[in-house]
């Protein structure tokens, strides 16, 4: 069990609720297959594979899964059918179809295909730290982190969160990193990039595959341009991509972090996957908030603020 990406939330108040009561709470919005004719369900699964309790927790570590299966049906699909449809209609009653017509008859093609349309399942991790007041969603958007926690939210009645925030703006200090070489000693830089020119919205030029220090990185910088993307090693430890939003991407833990649990040798898959989820909390523990610090130090959390629903 090792996360990918990392969309980062702040809870505003102490998490109080046990493992089990969270666990009763998640039952009331366990996940259903999708029906004949919905499109999608999303609901709560045992995040080990083959597990029945809904949420594992460990040492006040809490993982949770939802899962999401959707009907597969192409709007391509749907068009050409309604065009079909459209076409006999006209020709037969000698007349051109209104807006509602269509409407409605593209709702009725809908409701015929979607139970022969393919089914597609996936699956949404988060982490709640319950000890240090993190809630941690393994995504790399924060549109499908906020699909989670809007259904964990009507779950609790309530979930005082907000996107971790730092006191400086990443943007200038990582791009300053570039400009002074003077990235921190716990940080190395990789080789990937992104930049962005604030005077001009979507403006970007990515780079892959160079040196970050070079000349080539250092005219886009003098041409007003910010990091948005950095690809860094921390601490030897894990490498990722780092986002100007604090989101982390394409998180990769080093071998110095497997080989600690080298010497393990699990009885079951459950006992794997609760070994692999310790270690990777534990890292993540110290990492966050070295990221906030990287950035001076985390932004003062407003509750009144705080998204509750």
């Amino acid at each position: 069990m090792w996360f990918k990406n990392l969309s980062i939330y702040r809870l505003n108040q102490r998490f109080e609720h046990s493992a089990e009561e969270l666990a009763e709470r998640l039952a009331e919005f366990a996940f259903q297959p999708v029906g004949r004719t919905e499109q999608v369900t999303r609901g709560w699964v045992a995040p080990l594979p083959g597990g029945e309790t809904l949420v594992h927790a460990a040492g006040g570590q809490y993982l949770v899964c939802l899962q999401e299966e959707s009907r597969l049906l192409p709007a391509a699909v749907i068009r050409e059918t309604l065009d079909e449809r459209v076409a006999e209609r006209e020709e037969a009653e000698y007349r051109k179809l209104g807006r509602k017509e269509k409407n409605r008859l593209k709702e009725e093609i809908t409701l015929e295909l979607l139970p022969r349309a393919f089914t597609r399942s996936k699956r949404l991790y988060a982490w709640i730290d319950t000890r240090n007041g993190y809630l941690v969603v393994d995504t790399s958007t924060w549109r499908q982190a906020e699909e989670l926690t809007e259904l964990l939210r009507a779950c609790l009645g309530t979930l005082p969160i907000q996107p971790m925030a730092t006191d400086s703006n990443p943007q200038p200090i990582m791009t300053d990193w570039l400009v002074k070489q003077s990235e921190p000693a716990d940080v190395e830089l990789g080789d990937e990039a992104v930049f962005e020119d604030p005077q001009n919205e979507g403006a970007e030029v990515r780079c892959k595959r160079l040196d970050l220090h070079s000349g080539e990185i250092s005219a886009h910088i003098k041409a007003g341009k910010l990091v948005r993307r950095l690809a860094l090693t921390w601490d030897e430890r894990m490498s990722f991509v780092l986002d100007a939003d604090l989101s982390v991407k394409r998180l990769k833990f080093l071998d110095v972090v497997q080989e600690g649990n080298e010497d393990y040798t699990p009885e079951s898959a459950a006992e794997r996957f609760d070994a692999d989820f310790s270690i990777m909390t534990l890292e993540l523990g110290r990492f966050l908030p070295r990221l906030a610090d990287l950035f001076g130090g985390e932004a003062q959390r407003d509750n009144a603020t705080a998204a509750t629903g």
